[in-house]
């Protein structure tokens, strides 16, 4: 029964982290005042003594990484290529121990980190993530004119998804919606052609196999 106290908490806020509220950025435990002056700020895992840290000169110029047991002793992240240093990261908790750090590189480019507290380990950087499937950790990203499902961890590539898309300065702004849903398909919006008609697609993407026929998904 005491056990059932203990953890019955704990149960109910990765219930809360797997649902719509997994989107709010987290707000961390900062000090400092931020902006053009320094700050730290601590992003908890439910894990004990686990999760990120953003130790900033400014917004601008962090450094981020993540920790177990002392925050002092941090492992931390290499910049992806492109940038010398991190700005202040968007963190986001997906599950109780799975955070993505997310980077502001100049709109429309954004870089995620993906750091699983519990397995310890961390993906590497990835551009312009749009979803992310924890339960068969997935993740789905505009990659040039394709949308792109991978291993989230291994990189490995399971469905490349293209379409007749309308114009747009990066695919984002034609693929309107995108989501995986809770039966493992994925359910997408996009413009097509010149005319900029809305299509809606709801197709499976199985991550034993890789599928790739032509412009079409795998079928539903």
């Amino acid at each position: 029964m005491r056990m059932l106290r203990v953890l019955l908490p704990l149960v109910v806020a990765a219930a809360l982290l797997g649902s719509a509220e997994a989107m709010a950025p987290a707000r961390g435990e900062c000090a400092g005042a931020g902006g053009d002056q320094p700050s730290r700020c601590l992003y908890r895992s439910l894990l004990p003594s686990a999760g990120l840290v953003a130790d900033c000169k400014t917004d601008a110029d962090c450094r981020v990484g993540y920790y177990y047991g002392r925050v002092e002793e941090a492992t931390w992240l290499p910049p992806p290529p492109g940038l010398t240093h991190f700005p202040k990261p968007a963190v986001f908790w997906r599950t109780a121990t799975l955070a993505e750090a997310r980077f502001d590189c100049g709109a429309p480019c954004t870089v995620s980190y993906f750091f699983d507290a519990r397995r310890k380990r961390l993906s590497v950087p990835r551009a312009q993530v749009l979803d992310v499937d924890t339960h068969r950790s997935l993740v789905i990203a505009a990659e040039a004119r394709a949308l792109v499902v991978r291993h989230l961890f291994s990189g490995r590539e399971i469905t490349r998804i293209e379409r007749p898309w309308a114009e747009g300065r990066w695919l984002g702004e034609v693929v309107t919606s995108v989501r995986f849903d809770p039966d493992g398909r994925l359910s997408f919006t996009w413009l097509r052609g010149p005319d900029r008609t809305p299509v809606t697609e709801r197709i499976s993407v199985r991550r034993g196999r890789r599928w790739r026929r032509g412009t079409r998904g795998a079928p539903g």
